[in-house]
């Protein structure tokens, strides 16, 4: 171990400033891209978070017209009492007492197949 210290105090004994102000450029150097390859917030992790970011905006928009169309419909409904009643009897099958439900079929299901 002895031999390494001698041999470093040969290397540095001329210009020992220049020497030590290189190590420490080097080594900032090394360790600022150090984090930028290897670090928390790295380079492919920061192109993942770009797609995934993109993917995200996308779906985003899906829900923002989803969202309107929902709030389209509940203006509409809550207009006035006729469009609620057009949506009961479209959806849900209302009947008003009095009224005769009729289900009518196409004329294809009504006329026996012949074999």
């Amino acid at each position: 171990m002895l031999w390494v210290v001698n041999y470093l105090k040969k290397i540095f004994s001329g210009n020992t400033k220049f020497y030590l102000l290189v190590s420490i450029l080097t080594l900032v150097i090394f360790m600022t891209q150090f984090n930028y390859w290897f670090g928390d917030y790295n380079r492919s992790d920061l192109n993942s978070m770009k797609e995934e970011i993109s993917q995200i905006s996308i779906e985003n928009e899906e829900l923002l017209l989803e969202n309107k169309l929902l709030e389209e419909e509940r203006d509409k409904l809550s207009s006035g009492r006729e469009a609620l009643e057009g949506v009961a009897r479209s959806e849900l099958g209302l009947i008003k007492p009095g009224e005769t439900f009729y289900v009518f079929k196409d004329s294809k299901e009504e006329s026996p197949q012949s074999n």
